[in-house]
């Protein structure tokens, strides 16, 4: 899944996010990968195809990374 996301602390900036249904996702800025989780590979009980509320966990969390990243803007730009 593919989404735009805007941190608080800086109304004019757009982050693109994109997740996957196994938990991984990668934070860009205007094009430019800023950062990229990869998910677990193998863990008991992990679904073999993966699962929404794997995908919504990982956009929770590049969300509240893309705002610890607001938060100190010099390492962005």
């Amino acid at each position: 899944m593919r989404l735009t996301y805007t941190p608080q602390a800086h109304p004019g900036t757009e982050f693109e996010i994109e997740a996957d249904r196994h938990g991984s996702y990668v934070i860009r800025l205007n094009g430019k990968v800023i950062r990229r989780v990869t998910a677990l590979s193998d863990y008991v009980g992990k679904p073999k195809w993966g699962s929404r509320k794997l995908e919504a966990d990982a956009i929770e969390d590049a969300k509240r990374d893309i705002e610890a990243l607001a938060a100190r803007p010099s390492e962005v730009r």
